[in-house]
């Protein structure tokens, strides 16, 4: 790019006498331009540096999808000058890939679909009035139902408004799934325990919700949970051990945390939870890469590379991975859940064998020894992926 620039006879920056073809001053570095460009160099520059790295971008994603392993081999070979560094890959895949990985959780969790069928409720659930239910012997008689719906206000409306209108076939139907036999009786009970049923519903909560203190109501529980979020630790810990527990790091979070963990089904607190998973998942892999290459090192030590060079095809290795799911994270944001799991599910299992190739084309070890280490690494590799993956869902909790 030098060679398109008006060149100095003395370095600015260290006073060195340049020469007509030095594109860099000899003792400090420094590139040999005049500082004061048009603006049209400025942008032919430009444009000559984003066609410069599409190049690159080009022939590495060419490699990639052609040839599992070979842009690694010939990166180790010296033949680098065609393909985008590592790092720069790496970083630039990974952006797209963690905010495809934003995006498409959020969409999955904005989808009414998403929240419908995650509530599990029984008529003692509906009605939240057990002293009503005891006295007209109706207690056990709620419990036996069970029904299904979305976590939100309006789906369980909507649950209390469909048994309402429930005709006789129906309501036997309802005591067949119960696996209650149907007599007067119990037909004249459930259509009591539906004339129970408040409008708007309410949803009981279990009165010993946080330690041992009574809620006689949801909003008397969620307004106790949120003044414990703010709580400082003296208060905490006074809490704490008026509940005979021993005051610490763990419980004074899991106290604070207590009114998140209660109303996760709340979007605010669903989607803090889900960034900052985000991003403790983004430091999990990124920690991975150089473990990947301490494993590599010990299964290839007789083969003489270097740290770096194992590093190199770690670093490879999850690019693809981020490579690959962001594509197909892309292609099904509006396919279903079960469409997306199966995508995901095969996308695993080519990413998987992919690193199978790749191992055979940059270590160049026979099939039988390839595919031994192949497994070994996989089985290491996912067990020490689940452990960081648990800890960052326990720091998740803790800190969103």
């Amino acid at each position: 790019m030098s060679d398109h620039h008006n060149k100095l006879t003395v370095c600015p920056n260290c006073a060195t006498s340049l020469g007509p073809h030095d594109n860099f001053c000899p003792n400090c570095g420094q590139e040999n331009h005049e500082v004061k460009l048009p603006l049209g160099h400025i942008l032919y520059e430009f444009v000559e540096s984003i066609t410069h790295f599409d190049n690159k971008l080009w022939n590495s994603l060419k490699a990639i999808f052609t040839s599992p392993g070979k842009m690694t081999a010939e990166f180790l070979e010296g033949k680098r000058v065609r393909y985008v560094p590592p790092a720069r890959l790496y970083v630039f895949v990974s952006v797209i890939f963690f905010f495809l990985v934003g995006k498409f959780a959020d969409h999955r969790m904005d989808d009414k679909a998403f929240l419908d069928q995650t509530l599990r409720i029984d008529f003692d659930g509906l009605i939240g009035n057990d002293s009503l239910l005891k006295s007209r012997q109706l207690k056990g008689f709620a419990d036996e139902f069970e029904f299904k719906t979305g976590i939100s206000d309006e789906s369980i409306t909507r649950l209390s408004q469909k048994l309402k209108s429930l005709n006789a076939n129906q309501l036997d139907s309802l005591l067949d799934q119960a696996e209650i036999r149907k007599t007067d009786s119990t037909r004249s009970r459930l259509r009591e325990l539906i004339t129970l049923l408040p409008d708007p519903p309410r949803i009981s909560v279990d009165p010993v919700t946080i330690g041992n203190r009574k809620f006689n109501d949801r909003e008397s529980r969620e307004a106790y949970e949120e003044r414990l979020s703010h709580m400082s630790a003296t208060e905490l810990d006074s809490i704490i051990r008026a509940e005979g527990e021993s005051p610490n790091w763990l419980t004074r979070k899991l106290y604070q945390r207590q009114g998140k963990f209660a109303n996760l089904n709340k979007g605010e607190n669903r989607h803090q939870l889900l960034h900052v998973m985000t991003k403790n998942v983004s430091v999990v892999m990124f920690v991975l890469m150089p473990f990947v290459a301490v494993l590599l090192l010990l299964f290839y030590y007789r083969r003489g590379r270097f740290y770096y060079e194992h590093l190199i095809f770690s670093v490879h290795i999850h690019t693809v991975l981020f490579l690959v799911f962001s594509i197909v994270i892309a292609a099904t944001y509006f396919a279903s859940s079960k469409t997306s799991s199966t995508v995901f599910n095969w996308t695993f299992l080519v990413c998987w064998l992919y690193f199978l190739f790749s191992l055979k084309r940059v270590y160049q070890q026979p099939w039988r020894k390839t595919t031994l280490k192949f497994f070994l690494l996989s089985f290491m590799y996912g067990i020490t992926a689940v452990l960081f993956f648990i800890g960052a869902l326990g720091i998740g909790l803790l800190t969103f």
